[in-house]
């Protein structure tokens, strides 16, 4: 299921869009998502996987959104985000409900925001796709599983 997501989504792209899917970073190895998910404990879904298989996130230079104003961000980048705001738990994030160590953050704004995969368990379902406002405490679900969220971006 997830590979014929992936190539529904490649399609919309490469239709719609050109020269952003042609922009977008070859897909990283299943070592490096490996390597990414013992870093932080973590189990990824397949649909996940397959995603950055396909493409590791835009490059980083440009500011090309995939979907409104959220920028793919390359695995690499989604460790340093992931690090830092993991790091805040505690000091900066007071709230232990601001910032979700099972948070994944594979989409951002540039300003802050992220889109995150939530593979926690500690206020809903894991699995969902939401969006973590750095200066807000909403924390609005956009979708109820990352393949969803695909099915959403291939629309």
């Amino acid at each position: 299921m997830a590979d014929a997501l992936i190539a529904k989504v490649a399609e919309r792209l490469t239709r719609a869009r050109p020269a952003y899917a042609a922009s977008l970073r070859p897909g990283v190895s299943e070592a490096e998502l490996d390597a990414f998910a013992r870093q932080f404990g973590l189990v990824l879904p397949v649909a996940f996987r397959a995603l950055y298989l396909w493409r590791d996130g835009s490059d980083p230079e440009e500011a090309d959104t995939l979907t409104g104003n959220l920028i793919f961000s390359p695995l690499a980048e989604v460790t340093e985000f992931k690090e830092l705001l993991d790091g805040m738990i505690g000091s900066d994030f007071e709230d232990p409900a601001w910032w979700r160590r099972g948070w994944v953050p594979y989409l951002h704004n540039g300003a802050g925001d992220h889109l995150c995969l939530d593979l926690g368990t500690e206020d809903g379902a894991p699995g969902r796709v939401l969006m973590f406002y750095h200066d807000e405490a909403r924390r609005p679900v956009r979708a109820a599983s990352f393949e969803a969220w695909l099915e959403g971006l291939a629309m």
